[in-house]
């Protein structure tokens, strides 16, 4: 009986604790953005261009969540745009910067020669009778690939970053609802 417990406690020793976090979900998650854009900062060699990026934003609950995505420009942070969707329960919404840009809701008037900037998710359950957000259990997780010279074939893909709620986050998700109904209307 000695041993067995002894073997228990010291296999629960070895057991990694990060396994039950969930570190990159968040109602508020954010990315960077890509759109045509072409970075150099060392020499000799060619210029890392970037075409496109895809974001694919995940429900992880069995909630009708608001999902409202804006894109920000670098490196002085101007609101470029934002859309809004509806996230299902166990659902997905995906869409690429080009796309966002073709049907307006990134912003070439706002932004036009902007080529990457920072992606910033909220979701909520609803608004109370301010317009602030009520967050409830929302929660979203997503991941972001960034296509290279025009070919599907060379690729980075990584987890939006999940951003912990605070005072200051939550006054900024309020912020950033605050301009999608700006921007997008009710």
């Amino acid at each position: 009986m000695e041993k067995t417990l002894i073997a228990i406690l010291f296999a629960a020793a070895l057991t990694p604790v990060a396994v039950a976090t969930a570190q990159d979900s968040s109602p508020y998650v954010v990315g960077h953005w890509n759109l045509n854009d072409s970075f150099k900062d060392f020499t000799p060699g060619a210029a890392i261009t970037t075409d496109n990026t895809d974001f694919t934003f995940l429900n992880p609950t069995d909630l009708t969540l608001t999902l409202e995505y804006a894109f920000f420009a670098a490196p002085d942070g101007k609101f470029c745009g934002c859309d809004r969707d509806t996230l299902k329960p166990n659902g997905r919404t995906r869409y690429t910067m080009l796309g966002e840009q073709q049907g307006g809701q990134f912003s070439t008037n706002l932004c036009p020669t902007q080529t990457e900037g920072e992606l910033k998710s909220i979701v909520f359950e609803s608004t109370d009778k301010k317009g602030n957000l009520v967050i409830g259990d929302a929660v979203q997780a997503g991941t972001q690939i960034h296509v290279f010279g025009g070919s599907s074939d060379q690729r980075s893909e990584s987890n939006l970053q999940g951003v912990t709620i605070n005072k200051t986050t939550l006054r900024e998700m309020n912020e950033i609802h605050q301009q999608c109904v700006k921007f997008i209307g009710s």
